[in-house]
């Protein structure tokens, strides 16, 4: 029996789900409810000290790590190859996964300075304080606590969405042979950016490829036409959850793409 501690809405949760769907491998699934700080419970802690999900369980054995949880369940479970037989096909996978790792925490920067931030500036300053104190990582406290008083205008948002261009560059030029990032056939290597990009529509800032990186734009339109997509991601959001971040995010989108804009003369 394989368990998966994930919630609903988080990234790196639903990129576990994507290739568990792909590969119809059976799960059982415990919700981490990150809103209400189950992350942080000791028992949890336990499991992963780090209080981030996804973690699998796997015959007694667990594992933490979207991208390794990945690979494990590609290398171990029957059903589609979502890796290339041979090592360098291999090896190619690998550096989009690891770029993957590397973009993760712009991510969590967008979501905070878009979302999060509205949702507790509107908490009591010792509630927020006490979700900062949750916080395992010095550094990740900091940007968070940056983020809260600057929002979209603080340095860590141009620095990431500068990024973000690198790699829809990156892509662009990789998907020119098409139709995903590897070639002719779907990987790991496209499963592990799909529900960034699900996260960053969500906030109204699909404009960020759609108007500079149609290639991009097209295979995130595959993307979502695939069955995994509905099953693994789409389903996951609650309805309520779907319009509080159009909600908060649509008065944000122009001084994204704006960012965005500027962030891209940044070499």
């Amino acid at each position: 029996m394989l368990t998966l501690y994930h919630y609903d809405t988080a990234v790196c949760a639903a990129k576990v789900r994507v290739t568990l769907a792909e590969k119809a491998i059976p799960f059982e699934g415990k919700i981490i409810d990150l809103q209400r700080g189950d992350q942080f419970a000791p028992e949890y802690r336990q499991l992963n000290p780090s209080a981030a999900v996804p973690v699998i369980v796997h015959d007694g054995r667990t594992l933490t790590e979207s991208t390794v949880i990945n690979e494990y369940l590609d290398e171990i479970f029957d059903g589609p190859a979502l890796r290339p037989a041979d090592a360098f096909g291999k090896a190619r996978v690998r550096l989009w996964t690891k770029r993957e790792d590397s973009i993760h925490d712009v991510i969590n920067t967008m979501t905070v300075a878009i979302v999060f931030r509205a949702d507790l500036l509107a908490k009591p300053e010792a509630e927020r304080a006490k979700r900062y104190e949750g916080i395992p990582d010095p550094v990740k406290r900091a940007k968070w606590r940056e983020l809260m008083e600057v929002g979209l205008d603080a340095p860590v948002v141009t620095e990431g969405l500068a990024r973000f261009n690198k790699l829809f560059k990156d892509m662009e030029k990789a998907l020119e042979p098409g139709p995903w990032l590897t070639g002719a056939a779907f990987t790991l290597a496209d499963i592990g950016f799909i529900s960034f990009f699900a996260r960053m529509e969500a906030m109204e800032a699909a404009g960020i490829w759609k108007n500079h990186y149609p290639r991009v734009a097209d295979w995130f339109e595959r993307c979502k036409a695939r069955p995994s997509y509905k099953t693994a991601i789409a389903d996951w959001i609650p309805a309520a959850r779907a319009e509080h971040f159009t909600r908060v995010s649509k008065p944000l989108r122009e001084k994204v793409e704006a960012t965005f804009v500027a962030a891209m003369a940044i070499v």
